[in-house]
């Protein structure tokens, strides 16, 4: 039996799970911040492995996936200590499955990488990821599982956050479902305006990829914090997976353990 930590350091939470042979155990949330120290962390993933009653010893490895570099070194240290193996740590000279000949990897998000990956691997490719977390990025594969492009938007919350912040009347909120499609009030204009609205961004953009790249047979599949808001407005069938990016790093760390 085989059990595998796989941490995403998200710009808003530090996500961890741990996964027995395919079975995602459960999952544990922390708050992404740069005062995360060696002993804060270490002493947080032993409070996490307590409650769940598991033992380090029955720990085979972890995979960490990060866009925050400030916090790598130390969650990285701190799961190495538990699992007492080398933590994988996601970078594109890994295998993933998935080609990235046609894209500058430079400064390419990892996480999207594992979203990718573990798309392909359950869903079958060609494939069209949408994560809604702090930044609403779509990335698409072809029949090839090749990486041919995407697109990085301002996520949910991020433009209610700005909304508050750059005007003196509207209210700060909290992502949220739609009601309407036409608000009337100020409160139902906003989430509209931001919820609803990208469910059905999201259509026209599915549109118009199926047509421009011919590809008729796409699988649409979302992920992130924010994804089950936009669901009710989306018309084209999509697979919806929150445990998509986790998944993509445990087959990720099998191709390279």
């Amino acid at each position: 039996m085989e059990n595998v930590i796989a941490a995403d350091v998200g710009n808003s939470s530090i996500e961890l799970g741990l996964f027995q042979d395919n079975d995602l155990l459960f999952t544990e949330r922390l708050q992404t911040q740069l005062e995360w120290t060696d002993r804060s962390m270490d002493k947080e993933i032993a409070r996490i492995l307590s409650e769940h009653q598991i033992k380090t010893q029955d720990l085979n490895g972890a995979i960490l996936s990060s866009v925050v570099p400030g916090i790598d070194p130390i969650l990285q240290k701190s799961l190495s200590k538990v699992t007492g193996r080398e933590t994988v740590v996601m970078t594109t000279a890994l295998k993933t499955g998935i080609g990235t000949a046609l894209y500058d990897t430079s400064n390419f998000g990892l996480d999207r990488l594992a979203d990718m990956s573990a798309a392909i691997a359950f869903y079958g490719s060609p494939s069209a990821v949408y994560d809604l977390g702090t930044c609403t990025t779509l990335s698409v594969t072809d029949r090839n599982a090749d990486f041919i492009g995407g697109m990085i938007s301002a996520g949910i919350q991020l433009s209610l956050d700005v909304q508050a912040d750059r005007t003196a009347k509207l209210p700060q909120l909290s992502a949220a479902y739609a009601d309407t499609l036409l608000g009337r009030d100020t409160r139902a204009n906003m989430l509209s305006g931001s919820v609803a609205a990208t469910g059905i961004m999201i259509d026209g953009v599915i549109d118009r990829i199926i047509e421009e790249y011919d590809l008729p047979d796409l699988k649409i599949i979302l992920t992130g914090g924010n994804a089950r808001y936009v669901l009710p407005w989306i018309r084209h069938r999509v697979s919806y997976d929150p445990d998509l990016l986790l998944k993509g790093l445990l087959s990720i760390y099998r191709r390279n353990s």
